[in-house]
């Protein structure tokens, strides 16, 4: 899953070492820390789960932080696209993703929060939707959310699909 790479940049060698050889993920499309002390890391999964290990454990063992498979239409260019922290995490315990919903078949922008019990698992029935827009095609979804220095969430998203984007979204 995970590849270290190491070497010179100035010479153009590099080489690629496995970094967490016992762990496997179905369909990764992110991997976050959540900027809270900690040593683990999140594994965002396309069907709607995110994991999580501990980076400094001897044998990092993954579990399961979130499960949102009911909510998330996967496949292709849809599904759990995006995550990222609140930048005071540590304190609030929020988080937010970004997936693709069916029926209509759109993005959601959502929060969730930790669980009360257990600092490793999140609150599936937290979740509180930001915002929402229709997705017109199977492909093109895009779904990468950032915290800027400034404090503000930043959602990146494509443009909505089909080849040669009909409906000018990109310039939109």
């Amino acid at each position: 899953f995970a590849v270290l790479l190491t070497g010179s940049a100035a010479g153009a060698q590099f080489e690629l070492e496995i970094a967490f050889p016992d762990l496997s993920f179905q369909r990764p499309v992110d991997l976050q820390h959540a900027g809270d002390a900690t040593e683990r890391l999140f594994v965002v999964e396309q069907a709607g789960v995110i994991a999580l290990f501990d980076r400094s454990a001897p044998e990092p063992a993954a579990g399961v932080f979130l499960d949102i498979r009911d909510r998330v239409n996967d496949g292709g260019e849809k599904g759990l696209l995006g995550l990222a922290f609140h930048p005071d995490f540590a304190r609030n315990g929020f988080f937010y993703v970004n997936y693709t919903a069916a029926s209509p078949t759109r993005t959601v922008i959502a929060r969730y929060g930790i669980s009360a019990a257990d600092p490793d698992v999140a609150d599936p029935d937290s979740e509180s939707i930001l915002l929402e827009f229709n997705q017109p095609f199977s492909n093109h979804n895009g779904g990468q959310l950032a915290f800027g220095a400034d404090g503000y969430l930043y959602i990146a998203t494509g443009d909505g699909g089909s080849g040669g984007d009909p409906q000018g979204n990109g310039q939109n």
